[in-house]
């Protein structure tokens, strides 16, 4: 059992494509973090889900936000207003975003709250339970490109490690290993391909096509890791991580 680093954030991402919401606390559950990616924008006519890595039509989704609120996803829009996904106007106010006929959908039929949603969501990819990137990376990756600070929201991690003192992607070798961070576990199960959704400008951040070049060419395309849940718990930000090499150990705490 060694010690790798501490709990630095807790992100959950209500609807996909958009900026998320950051957590002081969280209750993990085998699926992951309870309302992440659950649900998507998309094309009114098609319905298929927004793709801004793809199409430059979809690029402003990361000028939108989402959080959850008494089990219904909310979506913030540059006014700062937010908006519950179940308003009447909701289809509206998206279309007036984007320019095109754009709605709101769940990745799967189920009861949120008192609202229940008549279509869903065409999955584009298999989701992980959970993402997760270091401090290490992010500081080797900033190196890369000579600039101070790279800043996380470009990966849209769950969880964010504080991994100070060690240098390069430390992650890439955990592996097939478990992390236990409060009273979860973690099972760390392969690289994350980026795709251009690292470059594309939001908030605060420019577009910078250098940081997916510099993945591509430096480590195959990868940064962070995926995993699944091996214990559920509770996580908090400052929790300490602990690397688990026997799974079986990690299991049983």
């Amino acid at each position: 059992m060694v010690p790798v680093g501490w709990v630095a954030e807790i992100w959950r991402y209500p609807v996909s494509s958009l900026g998320g919401e950051r957590l002081a606390s969280v209750d993990l559950i085998a699926t992951g973090v309870p309302g992440d990616r659950a649900w998507a924008v998309v094309d009114a006519q098609t319905g298929k889900p927004a793709a801004p890595e793809k199409e430059p039509r979809w690029r402003s989704a990361l000028f939108l936000s989402s959080r959850l609120r008494h089990d219904i996803p909310e979506i913030g829009f540059p006014d700062r207003e937010w908006i519950p996904v179940d308003a009447l106007d909701m289809d509206k106010r998206l279309s007036h975003h984007f320019g095109f006929d754009v709605s709101v959908r769940p990745y799967e039929l189920s009861a949120w709250g008192t609202f229940v949603a008549s279509a869903v969501a065409e999955s584009r990819y298999a989701l992980s339970p959970l993402h997760l990137v270091t401090s290490s990376s992010m500081e080797w990756l900033a190196n890369l490109l000579g600039t101070d600070e790279i800043d996380c929201r470009r990966f849209r991690p769950n969880i964010v490690l504080n991994t100070s003192g060690m240098v390069g992607l430390p992650e890439t070798a955990w592996l097939g290993c478990c992390l236990k961070m409060g009273s979860a576990t973690m099972l760390a199960t392969e690289e994350t391909k980026r795709c251009g959704m690292t470059l594309i400008a939001q908030p605060g951040l420019s577009e910078n096509p250098d940081i997916l070049r510099s993945i591509l060419r430096q480590n195959r395309r990868n940064f962070g890791i995926y995993g699944f849940v091996g214990t559920e718990g509770a996580i908090s930000v400052g929790d300490a991580a602990i690397l688990v090499r026997d799974q079986t150990k990690a299991m049983l705490g």
